[in-house]
């Protein structure tokens, strides 16, 4: 009885094997088909935005480039986003309340006190990173 159970987990393993390689093939195909695709849209755009297209562009070593020395700057948006405030309401508010009010609480809740004492700590706002 015990070498016909090992002959039915030896089996089972084997088809959990053949299965598993079977799959495996599948994902890989899969990839493949995806970085294809992807790589059609991107000549597809490039080449509707009138830029030049690489089929397969060169691959950039980055251990020969140099440091990054802080030259390039990006655009930052005048206001963080909020999925709660309306940016553009905040801004009409800041204006309002700066022409009423000469307080130390400046921006739509009234954090000033708190950004002074940040920035006395952190110094001036940096540029965000998104």
């Amino acid at each position: 009885m015990r070498a016909s159970m090992e002959r039915a987990l030896k089996q089972s393993y084997d088809r959990q094997e053949q299965c598993n390689q079977a799959h495996m093939y599948a994902h890989q195909e899969e990839m493949n088909n995806r970085y294809l695709d992807d790589c059609q849209r991107r000549l597809h755009d490039a080449w509707h935005a009138g830029q030049p297209f690489v089929a397969d562009p060169p691959v950039v070593d980055y251990t020969t480039l140099p440091p990054y020395d802080g030259s390039v700057t990006y655009p930052t948006p005048p206001s963080h986003h909020s999925q709660w405030v309306d940016p553009h309401t905040i801004g009409s508010q800041q204006a309002s309340q700066e022409g009423d009010q000469g307080s130390s609480s400046s921006g739509a809740f009234g954090f000033g006190g708190f950004a002074e004492m940040m920035t006395s700590i952190f110094g001036p706002p940096q540029p965000k990173y998104y």
